[in-house]
């Protein structure tokens, strides 16, 4: 553990030695992360005490995220170990183990250990720099999120003071009696001698005073209630003669209400005195600070009175009192729910009747004066405000005791056609009635909300006619209608907050081995705190009475107020009662629709107010379920266009998102199937036909209500479309609702088409765009239904007992083949076309449903239907094609021209429904374009192409004849003016038509394009024709096995190409020629072509560069051999090429032993400076083919590879220095990435072990200096099992004699070589572990030392070594030392320390 987890939290604090910080951040999220693992684990609990107190050295305000981590393991420690003393228990006889005594002896140190943890707590809190992200003026108060940092300094900042909060509480919720008398006196003498300011540390001082009183709460009382009582009043005494608030008694109030948190019960003697202060505070009006922390001081002790709290909260069920029982052993312990043994306490008469008091004390008081004040009407702004906050502090506090309003005579809900709805539909509600613990049958109490909503009413008419200004007042009245109308107990802020500290805290702690539901007692009772919290939940919601309605009301108009901090906090707030009082939303929206009607006297606010409170989450959401709103509502939104202010502009758009954003579709025909009845009937008990038959008819009757209602929505949206005064921008919005709105069980009325139709042609681009999208999708969903005929496959494509996926008999006739290519009417009828290309090639589907052609002409007139008429008649109309032509052939995106897939999409559509006619009218206009150069023209002419051979699919054979006479001239016009530009909009345009068809339908497409292969035109067309016939092959995939035999063999006559883009792209066709060649388990060999064969055809233009590369003599490859007019290097950089698209298309173990021969070919030509572009392509392939993960098969050839470039052949010299060079680095790379594999076949090991040694004897430096890195790189990654055996025979080497009279600068004998090459690849041993000493490096070190001097070049090697060692190894030499012997440290202090003059 010390050597693990504590080393450098241990290390810093007993040896005083510099640690890096990232280095003790990580000890201590270590330490954190694996503390309960360490609880369990009898061994190491003696170890824990003693880290954590050595954790404290950590928690400075220096280093704030050092300290937040080291005080986030303090709070998971003292939430899993009893913070209590058992060392008393080593006085107990009897036999126990050493290590339980220890730990027993550690628990010693708990005192200290804290008395310095809270010292270290109250430091961090008086340097506090950590800023409030809440107002403390603001009464409506927003939880502090870690996702919004806007007014937090730093994001340290806030960490600590949430984990010193933490740590804190965890430390008293967890500690003995004793240990929390001790923490009591510490906080108390700070409390009394130090005044802060009460925001910033202030305010985390507060906290952990909370905590304390929270878990201590009867002596943290009695020590600290008196005083700060009489301090609050002595000082009020003086503040009265001054006029003015010291900071003095903001700070003695603040910690004041800190310490109101624990059992009510416990403050009942101190009742009467904390009223009395409240009391003269409230009357302090020069101080409004003073004002808002003592109403909230009301409302803590009003909750804590009432609040349901658990009397303990230690880890384990055994009080901390007991002396014989062994706490040890619950550390890091989980329990169970249901064994958690917990006592509450429950509020009894006494608390009761101290609510009554206060609320009569201080509720009624401010009742009673608010009246006086609106009859008075003269009252001080601040007086007013002090008693609105007092009445919302007591409402707020106890509202959870109170009936809610309204009762259950709910109002009744307006529908469509100004009916209401029918009360046998409507679902009846009803709240469910848990238990929370609190029962009170006060009258006080029962009807102070209803008599506070009536006052809260009448404030607000009088603040609305005569003090229009005040916001600060309406700001009140907000939340307090909030309160009055929805609250029940249940904050949902603060409990979203504590659920998502609970989960955090839950995943942190948990311990998955020790078994499910098996969580620490402090989490178990977070749980059932939340548990009962979410009962008090279950009761909230109700049903929208009158009573909420008038209330409603008044929210409602202030969302519509002049002023804007009143209208987001009244929209706020209304946000909250919508979402609880169920069917509020069709009343809401009811009485917000009517600020959107085109009258001019609207203000501006309230326009702008009710257009920002349909922007509610979840509101527009709410519409589209309810078609009788939603026909009302979304025509009015549309019609608010009498403003065109930006803040107006805004919130519509801000609108139009929202809506977009959340509409669902919902259907209209309910159709509901036997099954359900018999769920019903499991649910609910047996159903008689009446009631079944009422069910249908109830949902029939919605169904048609609905769709009524959209009918209705529909038409008014239409009129709107249809003014000629309504804005571009409201135009936009319409079309966009009824675009939304089109469905499948919707009708589609004429007048709809038409009016789109018609805006197709518009002059604003976004009414076109959105009346493409509507009649895009209106053509789609009146597609032709054509006949299917179901095959089965077995009668003519039976696999027998000897499947296997992939080519096969079963599968040969789905092959494209020039002998089975349908060429006549019958023979195309006849044939069965398979699109999809996974079918057949796996196994045989039970079924195969091949569609059936129409028997009958598309542009047969007298089959259409009305709306199919008006779609046909206006795209035949002359003014309306040119029209439609010359807008859509416009530039889209100047520079960045696209096709765009929905305009794809409504071309397949009309050429699929209307024929081959409609074609004939765009058929002029596409052959200019394409015979032109315009980037837009170009993209309109190829998503015209595309689109039709799509929709042809089940044309009749007539019409696709028709069809390709005229498509594939304009293929070939369009490769002939295509450029770089408009090349990509034709791959696309190809590569759609093709895409999931079978190759069959495509056969003159195909034989266009095999014409055209390196016609020798221009090699910018030889480059665009292989281009598509690229795309052709990849979407043919294993269909076209016989013309990629074909192509390939063309492709291989060409490889000699003289022009690089020609080459890049032949390169690219074998890729897709030999995709097919795979090594997937359990395939048949495919029958397209295979890799090795292409490469057995390869290998033999090669041979003319081997005499330059491996031939018998010292051959320099020169500039003629590399010159372009070299056909073997063209060919090299074909198949360089081709391997580049391998590894980057298909990813790895691809790379077969037939292409490594080539590879030798590649590394040889790598080093040469005379063809830059060749360089290029092998640098580039070797480093994609070293990265592969080769299959076992490949690992030899690999090998070989390397050894036909760096190991010479008898009386040959071989390649060049620089080749084996490459070769060295590229096997380096390729056994680091196939070093799992190599592993296992140890005989390649020691192959490569050889080669390397045999490197280490080269002539050239440079070689000898690469092997010693491989050597050291591999050794790093333990390839050679025995690094003993390697370094005996680095050191033989070594110690190899040199010949008598050999000078130190003699670099050419073949000895020095030898002894060369073994020095440095020990030097590269060394420096292969900078950060650590393995126990053969000492000697290594030592031995080294005796080469420092003779020959320069390999002193020199050593030097470097050796300073590189003293290097990475100073910051941690303390440490490391000590695996040196005392002859050995001599030794390297001689060697690494330099001499001094001085010494």
């Amino acid at each position: 553990i010390n050597a693990e987890y504590g080393e450098a939290v241990v290390s810093t604090q007993s040896t005083g030695s510099i640690i890096e910080p990232l280095r003790v951040t990580t000890a201590l999220c270590s330490f954190a992360v694996s503390l309960r693992g360490l609880c369990l684990h009898e061994p190491s609990k003696q170890h824990i005490v003693p880290l954590l107190g050595s954790l404290l050295t950590t928690i400075s305000s220096n280093d704030l995220t050092k300290s937040w981590i080291a005080l986030l393991a303090f709070s998971f420690a003292f939430t899993m170990i009893p913070v209590v003393d058992c060392s008393h228990l080593l006085e107990q006889p009897g036999k126990r183990k050493k290590d339980l005594e220890r730990t027993w002896r550690s628990t010693s140190q708990f005192k200290d250990m804290v008395a310095v943890f809270v010292d270290k707590l109250m430091g961090l809190i008086e340097v506090s720099a950590m800023e409030d992200t809440g107002n403390l003026n603001s009464v409506n108060h927003k939880s502090r999120s870690t996702k919004n940092f806007k007014n937090v300094s730093s994001i340290p900042d806030y960490l600590a003071e949430g984990s010193i909060y933490m740590s804190f509480d965890s430390l008293l919720r967890n500690s003995s009696d004793d240990i929390r008398d001790m923490i009591l006196d510490k906080v108390f003498r700070y409390v009394t001698t130090t005044t802060l300011e009460v925001k910033i540390a202030g305010k985390t001082m507060g906290d952990a005073l909370s905590n304390l009183s929270n878990t201590y709460t009867e002596k943290t009382l009695k020590k600290f209630m008196p005083h700060l009582i009489g301090e609050c009043n002595m000082l009020l005494d003086d503040e009265t003669d001054k006029g003015n608030t010291s900071a003095e008694l903001l700070w003695n109030i603040t910690m004041l209400r800190s310490i109101l948190r624990g059992r009510g019960d416990k403050f009942l003697p101190y009742l009467e005195d904390l009223q009395t202060l409240f009391e003269r505070c409230f009357t302090f009006h020069n101080s409004l600070q003073l004002n808002i922390i003592a109403v909230k001081a009301l409302g803590d002790v009003l909750y804590l009175l009432m609040k349901l709290k658990t009397k303990e909260f230690r880890s384990c069920q055994v009080p901390y009192t007991d002396k014989t029982f062994d706490f040890t052993s619950t550390w890091g312990v989980g329990m169970k729910v249901e064994d958690i043994q917990l006592d509450w306490f429950i509020p009894g008469p006494t608390e009761y009747q101290a609510i009554n008091q206060i609320i009569e004390r201080f509720g009624v008081s401010a009742l009673n004066k608010l009246t006086g004040y609106v009859a008075d009407k003269n009252t001080c702004k601040e007086e007013f405000q002090v008693q609105l906050k007092i009445l919302r502090s007591v409402q707020k506090t106890a509202g959870h005791m109170m009936p809610m309003l309204g009762g259950n005579s709910p109002i009744k809900v307006p529908e469509f056609g100004g009916r209401v709805m029918d009360e046998s539909v409507r679902v009846p509600i009803k709240n469910l009635n848990l238990s929370t613990g609190i029962v009170c049958d006060s009258e006080l109490i029962r009807t102070f909300r209803p008599r506070a909503a009536e006052v809260v009413k009448n404030v607000f008419d009088y603040l609305t006619q005569n003090l229009a200004d005040d916001t600060k007042s309406f700001e009140i009245i907000c939340v307090l209608l909030e309160d009055i109308l929805t609250y029940k107990g249940y904050d949902s802020t603060k409990m979203k907050k504590e659920h998502t500290k609970y989960k955090s805290v839950k995943q942190m702690l948990d311990d998955k081995l020790a078994g499910k539901k098996k969580q620490l007692r402090s989490v178990v009772i977070h749980r059932v705190y939340l548990q009962q919290q979410y009962r008090q939940h279950a009761q909230l919601y109700s049903p929208y009475s009158e009573e909420h309605d008038r209330y409603t009301q008044c929210l409602v108009q202030m969302a519509l107020s002049h002023y804007t901090v009143v209208r987001k906090t009244a929209q706020y707030c209304l946000k909250k009662c919508l979402s609880v009082m169920l069917y509020s939303r069709a009343f809401f929206l009811r009485d917000i629709t009517k600020y959107l009607e085109p009258d001019k006297e609207i203000p501006h606010e309230q326009l702008k107010g009710a257009l920002f409170s349909l922007c509610m989450p979840r509101l527009t959401s709410f519409l589209v379920p309810q078609p009788h709103l939603f026909c009302d509502v979304i025509p009015a939104i549309c019609k608010a266009q009498h403003s065109e202010k930006d803040s107006i502009i805004n919130a519509v758009e801000h609108l139009i998102d929202y809506l977009m954003e959340e509409y669902k579709t919902i259907t209209f025909s309910t159709n509901l199937p036997a099954s359900t009845v018999t769920l019903a009937e499991q649910l609910g008990g047996p159903l008689s036909e009446d009631k079944v038959r009422g069910g249908l008819e109830i949902a029939q009757h919605k169904d048609d209500t609905n769709r009524r209602c959209f009918n209705l929505c529909v038409e008014r949206l239409l009129e709107i479309l249809k003014n000629n005064k309504t804005t571009w921008r409201f135009l936009d919005l319409a079309g966009d609702v009824i675009r939304l709105m089109i469905q499948r069980d919707m009708t589609i009325s004429e007048d709809l088409v038409k009016t789109f139709l018609q805006f197709l042609t518009h002059d604003s681009i976004g009414l076109r765009v959105i009346s493409f999208r509507v009649i895009s999708y209106i053509i789609y969903l009146r597609r032709r239904v054509y006949k299917e005929t179901v095959l089965d496959p077995a009668t003519f494509a039976s696999d027998g007992d000897g499947f296997k996926v992939g080519e096969r008999p079963s599968n040969s006739w789905m092959q494209y083949k020039k002998d089975n290519l349908p060429t006549t009417e019958d023979q195309y009828k006849a044939c069965i076309f398979v699109d999809k290309p996974h079918v057949g090639y796996n196994k045989w589907a039970t079924s195969l449903s091949v569609c059936i052609e129409l028997d009958y002409e598309l542009d047969q007139t007298d089959r259409y239907s009305p709306i199919d008429k008006l779609i046909v008649d206006c795209f035949k109309d002359t003014a309306f094609i040119t029209r439609f032509i010359e807008l859509y052939s416009l530039e889209d995106n100047k520079g960045a021209e696209k096709t765009d897939i929905i305009r794809r999409h409504f071309y397949r559509d009309l050429f699929r429904n209307y024929g081959w006619s409609l074609f004939e009218l765009f058929r002029p206009k596409v052959e200019e374009f394409v015979a032109g150069k315009i980037e837009s023209q170009h993209r309109f002419a190829a998503e015209l192409v595309s689109s039709v051979t799509r929709g042809s699919k089940h044309w009749p054979y007539k019409d696709i004849q028709l069809m390709w006479g005229t498509i594939l001239p304009l293929i070939m016009t369009a490769m002939q003016t295509v450029s770089s530009e408009t090349l990509n909009m034709w791959v696309v345009c190809i590569s759609s038509i093709v895409e999931d068809r079978d190759p069959r339908r495509f056969s003159l497409l195909i034989e266009t394009a095999k014409k055209e292969f390196l016609s020798g035109k221009t090699i910018f067309h030889d480059t665009v024709n292989l281009h598509f016939l690229e795309i052709l092959i990849a979407q043919f995939e294993w269909k076209f096995a016989e013309e990629l035999h074909e192509l390939l063999d063309k492709i291989t006559a060409n490889l000699d190409n003289s022009y690089k883009t020609v080459r890049d792209k032949l390169g690219c066709l074998i890729d897709r020629c030999t995709g097919q060649d795979t090594l997937t388990y359990g395939c048949r060999p495919t029958v397209n072509p295979r890799k090795a064969e292409f490469m057995k055809a390869v290998m033999p233009m090669l041979t003319s560069l081997d005499e330059g590369l491996f031939g018998t003599e010292w051959v320099v490859v020169n500039k003629l051999t590399l010159s372009d007019d070299n056909d073997a290097i063209k060919v090299v950089k074909t198949v360089t090429s081709w391997l580049m698209c391998i590894t980057a298309m298909h990813g790895h173990g691809k790379l077969v032993p037939s292409w490594f021969p080539f590879i030798s070919y590649v590394i040889a030509l790598e080093p040469n400076e005379v063809d830059q572009d060749l360089k290029h392509l092998c640098t580039k392939t070797l480093a994609s083919v070293s990265r592969e993960s080769l299959p076992e098969v490949s690992l030899r050839p690999a090998l070989e590879a390397v050894k036909k470039v760096v190991v010479s052949e008898e009386r040959t010299v071989g390649c060049t220095w620089k080749a084996k060079c490459t070769a060295l680095v590229y096997l380096q790379v390729m056994s680091f990435t196939n070093l799992y594999m190599l592993r296992s076949n140890q005989e390649i090991v020691s192959e490569i072990k050889s080669l390397l040694v045999t490197c280490l004897e080269s002539p050239q430096v440079e070689v000898r200096q690469t092997a010693a890195m491989t050597i050291g790189g591999l050794m790093k990654t333990s390839l050679f099992n025995d690094i003993n055996e390697v370094l005996n025979q680095l050191k033989d080497m070594a110690r190899t004699p040199l010949p008598k009279g050999t000078k130190k600068s003699q670099t050419d004998i073949r000895e020095i070589w030898i002894r060369h090459g073994a020095i440095t690849a020990m030097c590269a041993l060394v420096e292969s572990f900078p950060y650590s000493i393995p126990e053969w490096l000492p000697e290594t070190l030592v031995f080294l030392a005796r080469y420092t001097r003779g020959n320069v070049m390999i002193a020199n090697g050593v030097k470097k070594s050796m300073s590189n060692f003293k290097r990475t190894h100073l910051d941690s030499w303390e440490e490391h030392k000590g695996k040196f012997t005392e002859e050995q440290l001599i030794v390297l202090q001689d060697l690494l320390v330099s001499p001094n003059y001085y010494a």
